[in-house]
């Protein structure tokens, strides 16, 4: 890959490929061409791995989600089909036009522009006061972006902004199932290979410590202590850079409720849906899995493992 291709929804600094491959020694000529060249070689030994036709700039982005590293890109390639076969309510078709029901008190997504250090915003404001439907369906909607994202960011990691200045939390709270949480992030973290920087909350109500207690049980002890609390807009901008904002917490970019729909438009598109419906197939099929060299390092991951060499 050669340059990163824009769109409107996912922007990039100007140097960021060239910058985020010096972050992890593949920005030397050939080295990102010979990491993709062993993940691939890899994938297609998997006799487990119901689909094995990866494009190459999708094997370079799990790589870089993977800090550079090809084996840690293994491992999340593998646990990513593993749960999408244990988990498939989590990729349930839903038509979000016309089935999802909190596009008018949910609205979400990742932020056009990057961060100056390369991190890619993910916001969720929340105006909630009552919580009628069964929220899975907004997981679903999480775990369709994440597929998108997954096949076109090219980003440092992740950094998480709940706004819930206008949000009834104890509503919230009833409707939260604590399993299905653990294994939404549990998709997101060991699945996608999510790297989360931050995970900001802004509310100035006392229910918020109730949110956080389950927030810690469902996140790993690091990202757990990542968790910051706000009580308003001013704090946040103390900590979050402020102008790739959307307009509703004191940015510059469009509306939030205007890129909420921009999202459902992308991921509602028959191109992609056609992607994501490919890319639910990639599941795995346990009784072909080759357990002769398991081990804990690897996570039971049989296959053909190399070492780069790179100048």
């Amino acid at each position: 890959m050669d340059s990163l291709p824009m769109n409107t929804l996912l922007e990039f600094n100007k140097d960021t490929l060239q910058t985020i491959r010096k972050d992890y020694n593949l920005d030397k000529p050939g080295s990102m061409d010979q990491a993709i060249d062993v993940l691939h070689e890899w994938v297609q030994k998997q006799n487990h791995f119901e689909i094995k036709d990866y494009p190459r700039e999708y094997l370079e982005r799990r790589i870089i989600a993977s800090k550079g590293s090809v084996e840690r890109a293994k491992s999340k390639l593998d646990k990513n089909c593993t749960l999408r076969t244990l988990m498939p309510q989590f990729f349930k078709f839903i038509d979000f036009k016309t089935e999802y029901k909190y596009s008018d008190i949910l609205w979400d997504g990742f932020l056009p522009k990057m961060t100056d250090d390369y991190y890619r915003i993910y916001l969720l404001k929340n105006v909630g006061k009552r919580f009628d439907d069964d929220i899975m369906n907004y997981f679903r909607l999480i775990i369709a972006t994440v597929e998108y994202v997954t096949a076109h960011d090219y980003c440092r990691g992740i950094i998480i902004v709940l706004d819930y200045l206008e949000t009834n939390l104890v509503e919230l709270l009833k409707v939260l199932d604590f399993v299905q949480l653990r294994q939404l992030f549990t998709l997101l973290t060991d699945g996608y290979g999510m790297r989360i920087k931050a995970f900001h909350v802004i509310t100035p109500s006392k229910t918020v410590e109730a949110l956080v207690a389950i927030f810690k049980q469902v996140l790993s002890a690091k990202l757990g202590r990542r968790i910051q609390i706000h009580k308003d807009l001013e704090s946040l901008h103390k900590v979050v850079q402020r102008d790739v904002l959307p307009k509703e917490l004191g940015g510059n970019e469009r509306s939030m409720v205007k890129l909420h729909k921009e999202w459902i438009d992308v991921v509602s598109s028959k191109e992609f849906q056609e992607y994501y419906c490919k890319m639910k197939a990639a599941t795995t099929n346990e009784k072909y899995r080759q357990t002769d060299k398991l081990n804990d390092e690897n996570m039971g991951i049989a296959g053909t493992f190399k070492t780069l060499n790179i100048d």
